[in-house]
């Protein structure tokens, strides 16, 4: 656990400075904000395409060599673009890192499941997230850094892009993977799969409802709030600051909303999330200074990963481990989902007032507690 923690952690912050870099890249070489939100939304479609895929590749041939293949692809994606003269090729590019990284953020969540039992998965999976969340907190940061220190991206794309093929080597070689089967008995059965499947026509049509609102929350805070609070504080490196705090209170919540759902149950956990999402777009809606801003995103980045959490471990504690790589795969497609609807529809409800977005990210909230108390209810 530790050394596959250290190896998503330099993975992840390799991958923030690219996030980061590239649309600085494609604007050096001519690219306007219309085709940088090209590139952007080209390498979104192939990862959601890509996620279920590499879940399920995982399922059938080991979720280390899923892992690492994907890495390694990644890995060859960020070498190529030092070598792009024009936008057109950088997006061919970021697709081809859309279908491979999507691998990152699918495998480990069913390579930790099958590690651990039921009542210490969701702390596992908590601190999981913490890592990958860490490194887009910190890789922003150091991007920059590199962009003044070295002038010059090439160089950048050729040392990450070495520190991510090492990583990926490194997970293949030295990261220890247990057996996909930890309960007793053979979960891929006839009898458990047909289980699973009863299970699934409710509960995780639900839960994936669920992981999509969490994923338009978000999408709406690093949309229309960002807008927003520029309009109110006047300062770029505020809003900046107000964005890193949500971060790091997502990464924070993690590991303690995982040892919580293991105690009270996902249920009451996700409804404990939903209620403190709402609490913190609500406070938004009458946000106006600094601190108020702070307030707000720093509750909602404590509910939406606590949320995140919760609806991880509801879906790798039902699912038989033979299939969670593919609904790990699944899970990734909902939240790709909710990412892409969020900031449009927070775009047009915000033609009619700046707190409509937050309204309707509260008002969202409470359908998901809605939906969840559905689902318990059985």
């Amino acid at each position: 656990m530790k050394l596959l923690s250290l190896l998503l952690l330099m993975y992840s912050v390799n991958l923030g400075v690219i996030i980061t870099l590239t649309p600085l890249y494609s604007e050096s070489l001519g690219a306007d904000k219309m085709f940088v939100g090209l590139i952007v939304s080209a390498y979104a479609i192939a990862y959601t395409v890509s996620a279920p895929l590499w879940g399920k590749s995982s399922d059938l041939f080991g979720r280390k060599l899923a892992l690492s293949l994907g890495m390694l692809g990644y890995s060859i994606a960020v070498f190529l673009l030092a070598f792009a003269s024009d936008p057109s090729q950088i997006l061919v590019i970021r697709m081809l890192g859309g279908l491979t990284d999507s691998s990152f953020w699918t495998v480990p969540t069913a390579l930790i499941a099958d590690m651990y039992a039921p009542q210490e998965r969701g702390m596992a999976l908590g601190k999981i997230g913490t890592v990958q969340l860490a490194g887009l907190i910190v890789g922003p940061f150091l991007g920059g850094i590199l962009r003044e220190g070295l002038n010059n991206y090439s160089s950048i794309f050729y040392i990450c892009s070495a520190l991510m093929f090492s990583t990926a080597l490194l997970v293949f070689f030295g990261v220890q993977e247990k057996s996909k089967v930890y309960s007793k008995g053979v979960e891929s059965s006839s009898e458990t799969w047909l289980k699973f499947r009863d299970i699934a026509k409710k509960s995780f049509i639900v839960t994936y409802i669920n992981m999509a609102f969490s994923a338009m929350v978000f999408g709406v805070l690093v949309s229309q709030f960002i807008v927003h609070a520029n309009q109110i504080l006047g300062k770029e490196y505020l809003v900046g600051f107000l964005l890193t705090s949500y971060y790091i209170a997502e990464a924070f919540i993690q590991p303690p909303a995982g040892k919580l759902s293991d105690i009270i149950g996902p249920y009451r956990a996700t409804l404990l999330a939903y209620v403190t999402i709402a609490l913190g777009f609500f406070i938004l809606t009458f946000a106006s200074s600094l601190m108020f801003l702070l307030i707000a995103v720093v509750i909602a980045g404590l509910g939406v990963g606590a949320l995140y959490v919760t609806l991880t471990v509801s879906l790798m504690d039902t699912a038989p481990s033979s299939q969670r790589g593919l609904v790990s795969g699944f899970q990734n497609i909902a939240w790709g989902a909710g990412y892409f609807v969020g900031p449009m529809v927070g775009g047009m409800v915000a033609t009619y007032s700046v707190s409509a977005p937050y309204m309707f990210c509260a008002i969202a909230a409470v359908i998901g507690g809605v939906l969840t108390l559905y689902v318990k209810s059985d």
